[in-house]
């Protein structure tokens, strides 16, 4: 198998996107970018310089019909959530290409290939609601950590988590995030946000952010945003508009990924 270097990781990515957009646009489905993708589209046009992935986002409704009926056995795009692998363990869903292979160095977990995340909007209720997503995410992250790569004191902490978590499967807790998740309908409660895997509180916005898209550039491409995107970003992470220090430039995810015939 061959090595896929950072510029062919963003081609694919970008192809799954523009794939994962006629697709939706042909089915009626809503989706807008978000996170650092969303960051990157207002503040660079494109990837954040040092970031190597996409995340979008659905409406709840608009996720699991995409869910449904996305997967053709003939397409080498394929979406995979909690209701299409038993074995998968994340609260949000991808869509990956199968002619490649990626393992998360940091993380156990089923197989996949190059992805984008795609992540569910629902309906907040509070910010109990998020803390507790947040609790379970940690405590997934402690069951699939890979403690073998992590440094001695990590290790150490990792195996006692390991060890109270055995009852347990990483399935189960996410599934317990996903079912918190969807308590509150999109757009049934004042406040919305993309709370199955929240980066914060600050994930509680009023669902007037998501009432419609405006189009935005990303990478030649335009692309929709939920009109209150600036509102929603700032709730998250301040003044996105700053450039972090360039010590903190670097990308926050480990992983390796190849070609599988090649």
């Amino acid at each position: 198998m061959r090595a896929i270097n950072l510029e062919e990781l963003r081609s694919i990515q970008l192809d799954l996107l523009q794939k994962t957009a006629e697709f939706c646009n042909k089915n009626g489905l809503r989706f807008f970018l978000c996170g650092g993708t969303l960051i990157g589209a207002i503040r660079h046009k494109g990837y954040i310089p040092w970031d190597d992935d996409i995340d979008i986002a659905m409406p709840r409704p608009d996720y699991d019909r995409f869910a449904k009926i996305f997967n053709r056995p003939e397409n080498y795009y394929q979406v995979v959530n909690l209701e299409t692998n038993p074995d998968y363990a994340y609260a949000f869903a991808k869509v990956y290409d199968n002619r490649t292979e990626l393992k998360e160095l940091h993380y156990n977990g089923i197989p996949f290939g190059v992805y984008i995340d795609i992540f569910p909007a629902d309906g907040v209720k509070d910010a109990t609601q998020i803390r507790k997503i947040m609790l379970l995410h940690k405590i997934l992250n402690a069951k699939k950590a890979n403690y073998s790569r992590r440094k001695l004191i990590k290790k150490i902490i990792n195996t006692l988590a390991k060890l109270i978590l055995l009852p347990f499967s990483a399935q189960q807790i996410a599934r317990w995030m996903d079912s918190e998740a969807r308590k509150y309908a999109f757009g049934s409660v004042p406040c919305a946000g993309l709370i199955a895997n929240p980066l914060g509180v600050g994930e509680k916005v009023e669902k007037s952010v998501f009432e419609s898209d405006i189009y935005k550039e990303f990478e030649g491409r335009k692309y929709p945003v939920p009109i209150g995107y600036d509102t929603w970003l700032r709730s998250i992470y301040g003044d996105y508009m700053q450039l972090p220090p360039e010590e903190h430039r670097v990308s926050h995810h480990t992983f390796d990924a190849w070609w599988k015939d090649e």
